[in-house]
């Protein structure tokens, strides 16, 4: 039979034990994440009407800056719209596609910017979108959205996608 300080001893060594072994993992996770930060930046997915989501390589990361528990990592190289052009290759799709954004690790903020200009470089801050969905426009022809997506102190992302919207078959 124990008596109450033995339980309370036996408990409080399995707490501290526990609260060690979580200290050495995460402390083991954030050196292998320092060591490749481009695996623990979080990623972007866009799904198109719900179901079927753009190719991986359709979501073009080009910058962010991350902080790890001991280093902050950052990513931020300038890019012309022609590199942003060829980085994000369009996806071709029907007019008012529903587009829902998912986030590997859910942002603090997303702020959603589209260029429809001829050299897709005069960005327009999307106000209308809030937390649904992005529709596409209505008019054919190719639009490029930039996605800022605020991860509170762990960092931000800025992500490019490249759409081509063609005439409806009707």
């Amino acid at each position: 039979m124990y008596t109450t300080r033995q339980i309370v001893r036996k408990l409080v060594i399995g707490a501290v034990a526990l609260a060690v072994a979580i200290c050495i993992t995460i402390f083991i996770r954030e050196n292998m994440d320092v060591k490749d930060p481009e695996s623990a930046v979080p990623t972007l997915t866009v799904t198109m009407n719900g179901s079927a989501a753009m190719a991986p390589g359709s979501v073009f990361r080009a910058g962010y800056e991350w902080n790890f528990l001991t280093t902050t990592e950052k990513s931020t190289p300038v890019y012309s719209s022609a590199d942003l052009r060829q980085a994000a290759l369009p996806v071709p799709m029907p007019p008012r596609t529903y587009l829902d954004l998912d986030f590997s690790i859910k942002p603090k903020s997303v702020v959603i910017s589209r260029a429809d200009d001829e050299k897709l470089e005069a960005f327009m801050e999307l106000i209308d979108v809030g937390s649904g969905p992005i529709i596409t426009p209505a008019a054919t022809g190719l639009y490029m959205y930039r996605v800022e997506a605020d991860f509170g102190w762990r960092g931000s992302v800025i992500y490019f996608f490249t759409v081509h919207i063609q005439e409806s078959a009707v």
